[in-house]
């Protein structure tokens, strides 16, 4: 079997002994065990027409989606299986692999997927392609992919050998398809979201030999993204962000199995460092509402930083480091881990979030246990089980230590066996002990970017080592049972101010992001199924009033085994303490992760968000779905993009160029009380332009169950930004009632209805 990502150390030869990640691992591995696998199968059996033998899951699985959750589950399964051992984790995923190929039998077909092949068979005919739908099917290549990827996994993880005779065949099915296409269909096919084809056919290549799967690589390698990362150019902003990093490790992939892609291996690694360096928050994560905002913006708001996008960072910064052993792809990796991807996952439930919110005093959203299936709930299964994944990077006679997290390490090229001992972050004190076996070898320790002071190694108790510099401090020598390295690794804290305001602040002891922890009391339900129903309520967030740039003046030490923090009321504008935490320990509570220093911020945003009942932004994708967008100018050529004068992202909707053009979406509302409508605008929009030789001018009407509530002419309102307009809803049309459907309708054919970008129903009207 090929081994994906030469270097790194195998699970199977990693077990993490008690701590953080074990913990988290071990509620991980019980959700898995949760969850039925024939009902994850279902759809697989629908799309050819087959009687399941138990009803699929509901949420995403009963979308056009459906399969994707199979997928990840098989990965999870396997990378757990390989991370533990434990046989009944591969009983189950040995029998959802000997069911595919009983589909396989049964059609005489190859496609095992979780949707019927009607979008993969119609592609070929030109039909119409956005970036989130296929011939009226929600990602189809997307959804795919991950159960290319399971069984990919089931194999290289776990010894499958079945696996791999179902994912050739499977293969197969597509490549027929592709041969069918001119390299512009497969382009313009790429435009709608695919996941790593790519990765998965460079994958089979590696393990086959097979030309053919290299040549389907290329191929499913989306140039309009790739072509400018190859040229180091920067092209992301208003981009899906999720939607483009499985493409670039596809073409890492593609460089991993053939090295003359040199373009590819730059396209990769410019992506890592634009996205890391200029487009993430201070954990590592990145995106708002998925999307790519403009560099060095760290815009905040309830869905920011996709886990999904944080999940898969983290691979690309495998394949990475795997070619260039820098220290700083592993000081991201650990912000991303720790702070980030650990506490996606409910430490009590094992429930998964899909957004890290950075809305000042928002809170943790986590999926239900098994109706949602979100995205982020298939990477959040396998994410427990790849902990172990970077601990460890072996190359000939070195050993990185990359990560100091307690665990045990069989090397089994020199026969040692090493044992990592330690509470980090709890303590600064890491103890690297040989166990077992006698070899010469060159331990290279990770110099963290964070250190506060010397890192210092104590060898048996004798030769003493110190560095300063970030990178790796390599002790050689002849290594044999007994032996044992201490390390201290000396941690304070910090300030991060974000680079798009430097009133703008978090805090972090080390490299552990601290959130300010402000309760329960009053949390709404933070458990649900909809994706698009996120509550914007939040606890009130002090402003810090402080001129000192000497942390320990006004934030204390509370307690070191939980490493609590109190920041001191002096510098509060409440004038209350407030309570720092690890982000990764908080889960259903309000929090904050950002501050404001020394400035009030957006009042406005702040009592906007106080009185919303519903909201939707024109994303394209999910909470568009989730609130129902119906419409006839739907296409993605009346939905985009634009930042304001603040380099702030914002996503708009309009329609125009056909009769009664309009778009619509269902908000909730509140039927006991007087409800509002708030709508922004894009206030740089002319009241005149042209489209094809045709002039429209922006007048619409505003509809709240099909009566008007306000008509709407845009003209350079409010040039550069964002400007607001809030409609009264009379009593009767909201009465009773949950929801309403909100319609902005073109006055006449030579009209447009917006740009819209954003809708709200509030419980008063807030003016800017």
């Amino acid at each position: 079997m090929a081994k994906i990502n030469q270097g790194f150390v195998s699970q199977s030869d990693v077990k993490l002994l008690d701590g953080l990640f074990k913990t988290s691992q071990e509620v991980g591995e019980r959700y898995l065990h949760a969850l039925v696998i024939d009902r994850f199968l279902a759809p697989c059996y629908e799309a050819h027409g087959l009687v399941p033998k138990q009803p699929r899951y509901e949420g995403w699985e009963a979308r056009t989606i459906s399969g994707h959750s199979l997928g990840h589950y098989m990965s999870a399964l396997a990378v757990t299986y390989q991370a533990t051992g434990h046989e009944a984790l591969k009983e189950k995923l040995d029998y959802a692999v000997s069911e595919l190929a009983g589909i396989q039998a049964a059609t005489g077909s190859g496609y095992v997927g979780g949707l019927v092949e009607t979008p993969f068979i119609e592609v070929i005919k030109g039909t119409e392609i956005g970036g989130f739908s296929m011939n009226g099917y929600w990602v189809p290549w997307y959804s795919v992919h991950k159960i290319y990827q399971g069984l990919i996994d089931a194999y290289t993880l776990t010894g499958n050998e079945e696996a791999l005779h179902v994912v050739k065949a499977f293969a197969d099915w597509a490549v027929d398809g592709l041969t069918q296409m001119s390299e512009e269909q497969t382009q313009h096919m790429l435009e709608c979201e695919h996941g790593g084809m790519n990765e998965v056919f460079a994958q089979l290549y590696g393990l086959t030999g097979q030309a053919v799967y290299m040549e389907a690589a290329v191929q499913f390698t989306h140039k309009a993204i790739i072509s400018p990362l190859e040229q180091e150019r920067d092209e992301l902003q208003g981009k899906h962000a999720n939607t483009q990093i499985p493409k670039v490790i596809g073409v890492a992939e593609i460089y991993e199995q053939n090295k003359d892609f040199t373009s590819y291996r730059t396209a990769a690694e410019f992506f890592w460092h634009t996205v890391a360096g200029r487009r993430s928050y201070v954990f590592g994560g990145s995106s708002l509402s998925e999307h790519f905002e403009a560099m060095d913006m760290e815009s905040l708001g309830i869905k920011s930083a996709e886990s999904c996008f944080t999940h898969n960072m983290l691979v690309l910064t495998q394949y990475l480091f795997s070619w260039e052993q820098n220290s700083a792809y592993m000081d991201y990796y650990e912000n991303a881990l720790y702070n980030h991807i650990l506490g996606t996952q409910d430490p009590h439930t094992g429930n998964k979030t899909y957004f890290a919110s950075t809305l000042p005093g928002h809170f943790k959203i986590y999926g239900t246990h098994d109706s949602a299936w979100w995205c982020c709930t298939g990477t959040g299964m396998e994410n427990p089980g790849k902990y172990a994944e970077a601990i460890y990077f072996e190359n000939q006679d070195d050993l990185y230590v990359n990560l100091y997290m307690a665990s045990q390490l069989e090397w089994k090229a020199k026969g040692l066996v090493i044992r990592q001992e330690t509470s980090f972050p709890y303590s600064d004190t890491v103890k690297l002990v040989i166990t077992e076996g006698t070899a010469e070898a060159n331990l290279k320790l990770r110099v963290p970017s964070w250190l506060s002071g010397e890192l210092v190694a104590v060898v048996n108790g004798e030769r003493k080592y110190v560095e300063n510099q970030a990178g790796y401090l390599t002790i050689s020598g002849t290594w044999s049972k007994g032996n044992q390295i201490i390390l201290t690794l000396p941690m304070a804290l910090r300030k991060y101010t974000a680079k798009d305001s430097a009133s703008k602040v978090a805090f972090l002891y080390g490299p552990i992001v601290l959130a300010g922890k402000f309760g329960n009391e009053g949390l709404p339900e933070d458990t649900i199924v909809d994706e698009t129903a996120l509550s914007m309520k939040t606890a009130d967030v002090p402003v810090l009033w402080t001129e000192s740039e000497d942390l320990s003046d006004f934030i204390r030490l509370q307690n070191a085994d939980t490493l609590t923090f109190e920041i001191a009321k002096e510098v509060t504008s409440d004038g209350k303490g407030a309570t720092l935490v690890p982000f990764y320990a908080l889960h259903h509570e309000f929090y904050t992760l950002y501050w404001n220093l020394n400035d009030e911020g957006d009042a406005f945003e702040q009592e906007l968000n106080k009185v919303t009942i519903d909201s939707v932004q024109p994303d394209g994708q999910q909470d568009e779905i989730g609130h129902q967008l119906q419409g006839n100018c739907l296409t993605s050529l009346y939905n985009g993009s634009f930042t304001d004068n603040q380099n702030k992202l914002h996503m708009w909707r309009e329609a125009f160029g056909v009769s009664d053009a309009y778009f619509s979406y269902r908000l909730a509302v509140d039927g006991a009380k007087k409800n509002h409508l708030c709508v922004a605008y894009w206030g740089g929009d002319h009241f005149r332009f042209e489209h094809e030789g045709v002039a429209y001018n922006r007048e619409f009407e505003v509809l709240v169950d099909g009566e008007i509530v306000g008509e709407q002419t845009i003209h350079c309102n409010k040039i550069g930004h964002i400007f607001y307009v809030t409609y009264e809803i009379a009593e009767p049309l909201t009465r009773e009632k949950n929801s309403v459907i909100v319609t902005f309708k073109a006055k006449s054919p030579a009209s447009c209805a917006g740009r819209v970008a954003g809708v709200r129903t509030t419980s008063v009207i807030v003016s800017p």
